[in-house]
């Protein structure tokens, strides 16, 4: 089964390979009708070369957090009170350099957990966009705008407070976990999560026999050490083939966006101000659904069109709240759950980039 998964996606690479050679080779002939189609692939060729590192970065150091750390660890240094959990929660994101998608599975391990919900919801929101890879991957990506990098993890940190103060004041009056999940916040009838490999299975046996039985030989931890390496490897390649077509996309439009419109905005653009300007990149960033380890090179593309402001709507609602983080958190929680959070996230990170635009200028 895991051979016929791995074939699939090397017959989709394989197709996509043909199609890209076959636009570049179409390329000067699709240039004289007078659509500058090398022009943007010249700038997809350069975004992707800037983002792909730190895409790898992330993955790498996210399949060593899935593989390495047990299932408890994060759980059981949580503290309850409302203050010091989200204390604990800014401080752990920051701590653990993983992009959006690793921080889902283990925001619904630590709500089963019995983590309340407002530090968890913090945990979730401020992960993805104050941890060190992506502070260094926004600092190399706006070099001549150091204050971009800070103004993302200020206000990262702020919309994540709000919305989890949120959660404080009105908690939700239902569970928000869906039946068929178990403790460790995946599906109880296969006891492992969608994307979790044999590999995966191998190494979290391995935790929970050496947990029992207290004791392991030499032997047992040698295979439990290539276990979680082979896990490590399997959840970086997942999380690689899974993301790189987002992140592609993404790609196409900073670059047609950039070569299209070239350095100024257009004038339906400029006329209808800043509101218009936040909507538009927070909708792209909930459409596209980037890594948030590369997302700040794709804003690059955008920076000569779209004012601060709404690059960092982009930058703050995009690790939050996007197409891709909505269907993983549908499979683990409750319908009312998910909309509410994605209303929230819209509403607060819109709030808080307008007042932002409100005092910088």
């Amino acid at each position: 089964m895991i051979r016929a998964r791995h074939q699939l996606t090397f017959q989709g690479f394989l197709v996509a390979a043909l199609l890209t050679a076959a636009v570049i080779t179409a390329s000067p002939l699709i240039d004289a009708t007078g659509f500058p189609l090398t022009a943007i692939l010249r700038g997809v060729v350069g975004l992707l070369a800037q983002a792909f590192p730190f895409l790898l970065i992330g993955v790498l150091v996210s399949g060593a957090i899935a593989a390495f750390l047990t299932r408890d660890f994060i759980e059981r240094r949580f503290p309850k009170s409302l203050g010091a959990g989200m204390a604990v929660s800014l401080a752990a994101g920051f701590a653990m350099p993983v992009c959006d998608c690793a921080t889902v599975p283990v925001f619904a391990r630590m709500v089963r957990k019995g983590i309340p919900l407002p530090s968890a919801v913090v945990f979730l929101c401020a992960a993805p966009i104050i941890n060190p890879v992506v502070i260094w991957s926004t600092w190399f990506a706006f070099p001549d705008r150091p204050a971009l990098t800070f103004e993302r993890v200020g206000l990262g940190i702020l919309v994540s407070l709000v919305i989890g103060m949120s959660f404080a004041l009105f908690p939700p009056r239902a569970d928000i976990l869906r039946s068929g999940i178990d403790s460790a916040g995946v599906h109880s009838n296969s006891r492992r999560s969608p994307d979790c490999t044999d590999s995966c299975a191998a190494a979290c046996a391995t935790d929970h026999t050496a947990t029992n039985t207290g004791t392991t030989t030499n032997t047992n931890t040698d295979t439990s050490v290539m276990a979680r390496i082979v896990a490590m490897l399997q959840h970086a390649h997942d999380d690689l083939f899974r993301v790189v077509p987002y992140m592609l996309v993404g790609i196409v439009l900073a670059s047609s966006i950039r070569v299209l419109w070239g350095a100024n905005p257009p004038a339906w653009l400029t006329s209808h101000g800043m509101t218009l300007s936040i909507l538009l990149m927070m909708g792209l960033a909930f459409l596209s659904s980037l890594c948030s380890t590369s997302d700040a090179v794709i804003a690059r593309g955008f920076s000569t069109v779209f004012p601060v402001p709404a690059l960092l709507g982009f930058l703050v609602f995009g690790p939050i709240m996007d197409v891709k983080n909505v269907l993983m958190l549908s499979s683990m929680f409750s319908r009312r759950f998910v909309v509410r959070l994605a209303v929230t996230a819209a509403v607060v990170v819109f709030v808080v980039t307008m007042l932002f635009a409100g005092v910088v200028r």
